[in-house]
């Protein structure tokens, strides 16, 4: 049987809160996968400790006697990192480090999990807001906030995940929004007061964020502005997904679909034939098949 490991490749930060995270995140899923081998890397601000580069996870990987490494990026979103600079790191990790089978498979995506994630917390937000202890009447609005890229496939994802999650509850809310925190729009400030004109009485804007950082404690500056700007509205933010259960769900799934399948490379595909998600088809099969 063909020894394999997991290789999480996760996007990195300076952020310390995320970097420590990210630590966190690699303890639970290891915990869980064990005795299996479980790396986590990051593509940017890598360190040679904790949260090593890809090529030097690589080399973890064939130190501890892998023959077969499953990439697991911890992205969201089929946009260009997962599309181009992954496979290229991957492709020069190998070069680099020494051969074993490889494959990569795509990101997590708007799962069954991660909506689970992303209702949980926008509860939790919610039920912590509620100081009376009864129900809330009042017209509520969920935003669901990305980090927003110049890729409109990304973007566009992120808008599925926002109606999939709307048409599991079509009567909690009176409204689910989209907004963006960089790099395209509606950002949270224009869909606050959006929904404020809508109607809304009380927001809860829920951050889709596998972790913490930079951009998501933006979010948190421009909600203290909006609250200013609209005393009369309860505007709440819940978690991001971080350490979340369902999370960890998807993740140990996903590594042990692929660990266990050494006979079929095909792994998860992503099958909705956009060029964004044909772009990862493509430079998994490419890696894949390259020896």
């Amino acid at each position: 049987m063909t020894r394999s490991a997991l290789l999480l490749l996760a996007h990195g930060s300076r952020d310390a809160e995320a970097r420590a995270e990210y630590g966190r995140i690699h303890a639970a899923l290891a915990e869980r996968l064990a005795p299996r081998t479980v790396v986590f890397s990051t593509l940017e601000f890598p360190d040679d400790a904790a949260l090593p580069s890809i090529a030097e996870g690589w080399r973890r990987c064939l130190a501890a006697g892998a023959e077969r490494v499953v990439a697991l990026p911890f992205f969201l979103f089929p946009a260009g990192h997962v599309r181009e600079d992954l496979p290229a790191e991957l492709h020069a990790a190998r070069e680099a480090g020494g051969w074993a089978a490889l494959e990569m498979l795509p990101p997590l995506g708007p799962a069954d999990e991660i909506l689970d994630t992303l209702a949980a917390r926008a509860d939790e937000a919610l039920a912590g807001s509620n100081s009376s202890g009864g129900g809330d009447s009042r017209p509520t609005a969920l935003i669901v906030a990305g980090a927003g890229t110049s890729d409109p496939d990304a973007n566009g994802d992120l808008c599925k995940a926002t109606r999939l999650l709307w048409e599991r509850f079509p009567d909690r809310y009176a409204m689910v929004e989209t907004a963006w925190v960089s790099l395209t729009r509606p950002t949270v400030p224009e869909v606050v007061e959006r929904v404020r004109r809508l109607g809304a009485e009380r927001i809860v804007v829920a951050p889709y964020f596998l972790n913490t950082g930079v951009l998501l404690k933006r979010i948190d500056a421009r909600l203290a502005e909006a609250r200013e700007r609209f005393p009369e509205l309860s505007i709440v933010r819940a978690a991001h997904f971080g350490l979340h259960p369902r999370l960890l769900d998807l993740l140990e799934a996903r590594a042990v679909a692929a660990l266990d399948d050494a006979e079929n490379g095909a792994g998860l595909q992503a099958v909705c034939c956009r060029p964004s998600c044909t772009a990862v088809v493509v430079g998994r099969a490419s890696l894949a098949g390259s020896a």
